[in-house]
């Protein structure tokens, strides 16, 4: 056999024995699992969501302006006789203080002679009904004259038919008869025009009343006191000034009670509303009410205002209503606050007076409800991120979501118990698995902020 024959049948043995010996290689190693679900877990601080009964509140910012005013005209003509000392700009004058008054001496003697002028015409009057009186009077015995002439007539007209009588006696008579009538008649226009005459007089005093009337309120109007507890805005008077009617003397805002008409997010607002006994809204009986604030005040709605941007104290509140300030390009509502007596709780340095143009900001809180919680910032627009069972994240995205401070508060789309990602996570991919570590330090801030919303 030749070398070149020998050499082509050594190459497939060679091949052979190489594959033989790479499967017994292969079945000699250890065999290999793949777990197609082996991923590297990504470290993540978590906390969990738990159930706490709050009041939502919501924050919105309004100016303090003072619930009345007053602009204080001259109703009379005159010269400014007297002007309070403390009339002037920016100063606190108590209800009933008089600050103003005009020359009265043309008014107090218009008023005696409006007096005068009904006393008149109620004497007139009284004569009047006393002649109505006697003229009933007179024509009932006019009557009974008449009545006797008329018998003596007729018995002189019988004589005169004997002879008895001359006929110059009985003409006479019957001249003396005519003229009797003529009386009669006379009465009895005399009642019938009386009428018209009382009315009159009665006319004369209705317009005497009047005149009187007048001239006490004129009279009264020569002096101004204040209606309310006042602080001075402007004063346009001066002592001994002749004012005429209609000149502006001073202007004066209440004390007692000052409102601020603030702005809220209308999303807001509804949160807030929904949390209303609706049951309690069923009886309300619009008819008898006569103060909105009580409507609020008994479904449980609270305010409270402070001066924003300060650490001053703020005052309690009392929701008045919903203003007519709808902003659809901001999608904003206003509700009207009160505050009564905020002078009464004037404390120096920690609580200053709430003045006209005051920038606050108000709180309103609704009734108490259950509500889920987690940390504010640990929100991703509407969403959380949520660990699963199998230690995956999940986006969630959340359920009647409200924030109140620090807080995000849901009432659906996750449980208590549940776990949330505090840590930031980039990317953040649904089904990535992750490693959780307790977050212990928002954990004591989460409920330090819970007990500051309670």
């Amino acid at each position: 056999m030749s070398k070149f024959l020998k050499h082509k049948l050594a190459l497939p043995a060679i091949l052979v024995a190489g594959i033989l010996l790479t499967v017994l290689i292969i079945k000699m190693q250890p065999s290999m699992q793949h777990n197609p679900k082996a991923r590297l877990a990504v470290p993540a601080l978590a906390v969990s969501v738990r159930e706490h009964k709050l009041r939502p509140t919501i924050n919105g910012f309004g100016t303090v302006v003072p619930d009345v005013t007053l602009s204080a005209k001259a109703e009379v003509k005159g010269r400014i006789t007297y002007l309070h000392p403390e009339l002037k700009k920016g100063a606190i004058l108590p209800k009933g203080t008089v600050v103003v008054r005009i020359d009265d001496r043309d008014y107090q003697l218009a008023l005696r002679q409006a007096k005068a002028d009904l006393l008149s015409s109620q004497a007139s009057l009284k004569e009047m009904q006393l002649t109505v009186e006697n003229t009933q009077l007179d024509l009932r015995l006019a009557n009974e004259k008449l009545k006797v002439r008329r018998a003596e007539l007729k018995r002189l007209e019988k004589l005169r038919k004997t002879g008895a009588v001359s006929q110059s006696k009985l003409d006479g008579e019957r001249q003396n008869m005519l003229q009797q009538q003529q009386e009669v008649q006379q009465l009895e226009n005399k009642q019938t025009t009386l009428p018209s005459d009382i009315q009159v007089l009665e006319a004369k005093i209705e317009i005497s009343r009047a005149k009187v009337e007048q001239s006490e309120r004129d009279l009264q109007r020569t002096e101004i006191s204040l209606p309310f507890n006042a602080r001075v805005r402007q004063v346009d008077a001066e002592l001994d000034q002749f004012v005429s009617t209609g000149n502006l003397l001073f202007d004066v805002s209440g004390m007692d009670k000052v409102v601020i008409n603030a702005q809220f997010p209308m999303e807001q607002v509804r949160q807030i509303a929904r949390g209303f006994d609706k049951e309690k809204l069923k009886f309300v009986n619009l008819s008898d009410i006569k103060d909105s604030s009580s409507i609020f005040a008994s479904l449980g709605l609270l305010a409270s205002v402070r001066i924003a941007g300060t650490d001053f104290k703020g005052w309690d509140a009392k929701v008045e209503r919903f203003s007519d300030n709808l902003d659809p390009q901001s999608r904003t509502v206003g509700v009207v606050v009160s505050v009564s007596d905020s002078y009464k709780h004037l404390e120096p340095g920690v609580r200053p007076p709430l003045l006209e143009g005051n920038y606050m900001e108000v709180e309103l809180q609704g009734i108490p409800s259950t509500f889920l919680a987690m940390p504010r910032f640990a929100l991703h627009e509407q969403q959380a991120y949520f660990i699963d069972e199998e230690s995956r994240l999940q986006r969630v995205e959340l359920k009647g979501l409200q924030l109140q401070g620090e807080l995000a508060l849901f009432k659906g789309g996750l449980q208590a118990g549940d776990q949330v990602i505090t840590s930031d996570i980039f990317p953040a991919v649904n089904g990535m698995t992750v490693a959780p570590v307790k977050d212990e330090k928002t954990e004591q801030a989460l409920e330090a902020w819970v007990r500051a919303a309670q």
